[in-house]
């Protein structure tokens, strides 16, 4: 079956959790520590949080046999806030046809450039979409150093 990317809905708030704590806690193990890993992703899934985190943002779905397998959000000033893919889907396009999707969004509102703070574990992805490295960063999580990237990526006119 096909995937769907469609825009992103308040009730897919309990899946965007799941895939998030799996890209995180499974996919991005060879990038982090299992510290670093349970601070980033918390104790659990915790989907009764993400209708609040995900409220008034914008973003895209990805959906395979009825079930959400990545998503991404972005703000209207071009800042990407999450963008994750199930660890069991990667490596498919999955990712690729959502940033199309976000990527275009942004352009058709004239946004001129994009943004995000992107994990060790993505960096590639963004750079094979042609975003560049801003800076290295080392924030702070439930007290545990982390690394991730600023990166950014302006949009023609």
């Amino acid at each position: 079956m096909p995937v769907e990317i469609r825009p992103l809905k308040n009730s897919d708030a309990p899946d965007c959790a799941r895939v998030f704590y799996d890209a995180v806690t499974i996919g991005a193990k060879e990038y982090y520590s299992e510290e670093q890993l349970a601070a980033w992703a918390g104790p659990a899934p915790a989907p009764e949080r993400w209708p609040a985190k995900l409220h008034d943002m914008t973003g895209f779905v990805a959906v395979k046999d009825k079930s959400v397998i990545g998503f991404m959000t972005i703000d209207a000033k071009g800042y990407v806030e999450f963008a994750f893919t199930s660890p069991y889907h990667t490596r498919q396009g999955v990712g690729t046809a959502i940033y199309d999707q976000l990527q275009n969004w942004a352009e058709q509102r004239n946004i001129s450039t994009l943004s995000a703070d992107v994990s060790v574990a993505a960096k590639a992805f963004f750079l094979h979409q042609g975003w560049q490295v801003e800076r290295e960063q080392a924030p702070v999580v439930r007290g545990v150093t982390l690394t991730n990237f600023l990166m950014t990526k302006t949009l023609s006119a």
